[in-house]
């Protein structure tokens, strides 16, 4: 006869339920599919087919908002828009974003800004280039979610143990501050 104790007992060998975002879940097998299909759109379509993401810091305002990058996307140019691409994988953008970034983003799941910017201008942006401008994007454009995932792809950032993240000061509008030009 089971005991008092054990009728909270849950088995170590009991399955977690699967993470919430379908074919987007942040999980291993779906970050490396995307992985995958971002590595084989950038061979063929090259850095016009990318775009660099951005999360924009909640906790910051005006001419010193933090905009922290979380990684690049790919698309299929011909089919699939920028805006597209990029809601079609929002979940796994902003899972990352939140757990790259815990102090900063990590309570703001659900609520994050996501911006981009042309791809491979990291170099440009962390040296304010005035023509590398961010622009916001929308979590949900129409049609996102028939998407075929073969036809976009995710590169996520990787922060070291040191905790060091990429990150761009802008304004609230996605532009150099004036203070920072040089």
């Amino acid at each position: 006869m089971p005991n008092e104790d054990d009728k909270d007992y849950i088995s170590p060998m009991r399955q977690r339920p699967p993470p919430k975002g379908g074919d987007v879940a942040y999980n291993n097998e779906n970050i490396l599919r995307q992985l995958r299909h971002y590595n084989e759109i950038r061979k063929v379509g090259g850095k016009e087919c990318v775009q660099d993401i951005y999360a924009r810091d909640p906790n910051t305002l005006g001419d010193n908002t933090r905009f922290w990058f979380v990684g690049k996307v790919a698309r299929c140019t011909g089919t699939v828009s920028a805006e597209a691409a990029i809601a079609r994988q929002m979940n796994l953008m902003e899972e990352h974003a939140t757990r790259i970034r815990p102090v900063e983003l990590g309570r703001s799941f659900g609520l994050l800004e996501f911006w981009f910017a042309p791809g491979d201008t990291e170099p440009l942006t962390s040296q304010n280039d005035m023509g590398t401008r961010l622009q916001k994007v929308t979590k949900v454009v129409d049609g996102s979610d028939k998407v075929p995932l073969l036809e976009v792809g995710l590169d996520l950032s990787i922060v070291t143990n040191q905790g060091a993240g990429f990150c761009i000061v802008r304004t609230g509008d996605g532009v150099v501050p004036p203070h920072m030009i040089a």
